[in-house]
């Protein structure tokens, strides 16, 4: 059985944090032979998963452990920087908000990697002259409703090309008052705590991928009621799932064949809330 270790820690003011730094392990240590092989042009483990060749089946792994830590709440996400894309790959006009999350890819503790709320940014166009539009919103990040975990992956689609990406969703109570909240607690004239973010009922998940050398994953979870036995008994259910992926990859033929079976090791149905 694979660990999934999340280390646990509190804040002065009462937020509980959990951290899942795997450094330069893998949440899955036996890969399917095929990530390294042609596949179709539609229908892939990257089109469907965000898995790849580099990022490979651990990216199912935290899908699924982001939407299942969050699970009852409505879901926002901030893919960092790259706005733009995100609005392409969620079909979705983004609220625009001052503040965003950072955690530093390259840092190899969880104190040195978190570097808390920091003012937004949108990756301007490479292309001919910024618009005046575009020149404005440099200085603010894009939040997105998510409302399947397809749509975590395309969010991850939007980032994931860089030498590290960072998506970090914010999970509140259903509802547009509550919506309201987070937007203004994100877009105030000063940075926001988490207590402010989160309320009561909020689940903050900020999940960064590293794909260059000396980039490195880390999930950061972090709220206000203690979900401490919540996110053992995920790491538990995951080591398993792991465990009998691994066992089962001898089977698998095709791209196909593979795809069937991301549901069973993420927990979760990309099509279904």
């Amino acid at each position: 059985m694979h660990p999934i270790r999340f280390e646990a820690a509190t804040t002065d003011d009462g937020v509980h944090l959990f951290h899942y730094l795997p450094g330069n392990d893998r949440a899955v240590t036996r890969h399917w032979p095929g990530l390294w092989q042609e596949w179709p042009e539609k229908g892939t483990p990257y089109t469907e998963w965000a898995v790849n060749n580099n990022n490979t089946e651990e990216v199912a792994v935290y899908v699924g452990l982001v939407w299942r830590l969050t699970a009852g709440l409505d879901r926002y996400v901030i893919p960092t920087y790259y706005c733009d894309d995100a609005e392409r790959y969620l079909k979705q006009t983004p609220m625009l908000v001052s503040w965003e999350y950072e955690v530093d890819a390259r840092a190899p503790t969880a104190t040195t990697r978190d570097k808390g709320f920091v003012p937004g940014r949108t990756a301007k166009p490479l292309r001919a002259e910024p618009t005046a539009a575009e020149l404005g919103n440099a200085g603010r990040a894009g939040l997105f409703r998510l409302s399947t975990p397809r749509d975590l992956v395309s969010a991850l689609h939007a980032v994931l090309f860089d030498a590290s990406s960072e998506t970090t969703v914010f999970a509140v109570a259903p509802g547009p008052e509550r919506l309201q909240r987070l937007v203004s607690a994100l877009s105030g004239p000063t940075p926001p705590t988490l207590t402010e973010v989160l309320e009561e009922e909020g689940v903050f998940v900020d999940l960064t991928i590293g794909s260059d050398f000396d980039y490195f994953d880390s999930v950061m979870v972090a709220s206000r009621a203690d979900l401490r036995h919540w996110v053992d008994d995920l790491t538990a259910d995951y080591a398993r799932r792991i465990s009998a992926y691994e066992l089962r990859l001898d089977e698998l033929a095709s791209v196909p064949d593979l795809l069937r079976e991301m549901p069973e090791l993420s927990g979760v149905v990309l099509d279904v809330p």
